[in-house]
């Protein structure tokens, strides 16, 4: 009676040690990789500056220089850098933008500026200023802070889009889960793809009735969400189909563990994906969450631009797993034919002894 008990607590020990284990290693003491931002001006003054901050910074900053503020307010609104930092502003480049909500601002500016967007991520906004904090903090001087993408008001803590995301990665895997457990090979491949589409549609209109009409936390074009949220769930739905087959009743297990404990850092929702470990990183343009909460974020904040790519990531994943099911299930049902035949064909009746003298 022990040993059956073991192996059903194992499950949920498995999960608690997944979840603490990855999203402690990988969020427990965020840092900067490489986080990409600008300065902006002429050679001469930013040079000494550009060379001082990279000196400075090593690693943990990718700084580069432009020669006008009208670029550097580009590359912060396209989420090319992070921030933009401008030593001698103009009149006209303080008015770009709105007052940063996450600063003190100076009530007659007259120092140096910096463009941030913190709709692109509102966590990152803090670690971009840092350097240029205390560069003018050196200086003497009282950093002005402008954002050129605010937040909305109904989504002042930027996790609208991350438990959106969340929501629509849980009915995509749990579904296919609770499919394969509940009727195992019974449930034909044709109805398993039926089942996951129509429950993908429900999802996504309930996901963004819930977020937007009834909240107003999610915004933006219906149609680009629902299509958001259709392929999120089909992909990895489809996808855990596929782990299904060689999984079990244990499939919820790496569903879980792929999609969720390892999609949630990786998507760069939470925490900035520059101050994540090295192969967490390395998952960022892999793993289905990214794709979600990138498209949401861009529909709600950045006119949906280049949402396709978003789309195409997940469309890859639900065509791949519908293609491996296949594959496998082709390859089990020659496997099976073939041993089926050999057991149908008839047995050679023994020779009879020969008789001894």
């Amino acid at each position: 009676m022990v040993r059956p008990i073991v192996r059903v607590l194992l499950f949920p020990f498995a999960m608690a040690v997944l979840l603490v284990g990855i999203y402690t290693a990988a969020m427990h003491a965020p840092a900067p990789h490489h986080l990409k931002v600008a300065v902006a001006g002429a050679p001469a003054q930013t040079g000494p500056l550009t060379a001082s901050l990279r000196r400075d910074l090593g690693d943990a900053y990718d700084v580069r220089t432009v020669t006008s503020t009208e670029r550097a307010r580009q590359l912060v609104a396209q989420r090319a850098v992070a921030a933009a930092y401008v030593p001698t502003p103009t009149p006209g480049d303080r008015d770009a933008g709105a007052p940063s909500t996450a600063f003190a601002q100076p009530p007659h500016p007259s120092g140096p500026l910096l463009y941030t967007a913190s709709a692109a991520g509102a966590t990152q906004v803090p670690l971009a200023a840092a350097p240029f904090t205390n560069a003018a903090v050196q200086q003497h001087q009282f950093l002005q802070v402008r954002d050129l993408a605010p937040l909305s008001p109904d989504d002042t803590s930027d996790t609208s889009t991350m438990y959106a995301a969340i929501a629509l990665t849980l009915a995509g895997y749990l579904s296919a889960v609770m499919l394969s457990t509940a009727f195992g090979t019974g449930l034909t491949r044709r109805r398993t793809v039926a089942a996951l589409a129509a429950f993908g549609a429900v999802s996504a209109l309930t996901v963004w009735l819930l977020t937007g009409p009834l909240l107003g936390a999610v915004h933006g074009p219906a149609p680009a969400i629902l299509v958001t949220g259709w392929l999120t769930v089909v992909a990895v739905g489809l996808a855990t189909v596929f782990l299904s087959r060689f999984c079990g009743r244990m499939t919820a297990l790496p569903a879980v563990g792929i999609f969720m404990f390892l999609g949630m850092p990786a998507s760069g929702a939470a925490l900035p994906i520059e101050t994540m470990p090295a192969p967490i990183r390395a998952l960022h343009d892999l793993l289905p969450m990214t794709s979600t909460s990138g498209s949401l974020r861009q529909i709600m904040y950045f006119d949906s631009d280049g949402i396709g790519r978003y789309w195409l990531t997940l469309a890859l994943w639900a065509a791949a797993g519908l293609a491996l099911t296949l594959a496998y299930d082709t390859l089990k049902a020659r496997r099976t034919g073939r041993r089926n035949d050999t057991a149908a064909l008839p047995r050679q009746p023994a020779a009879d002894p020969v008789p001894s003298h």
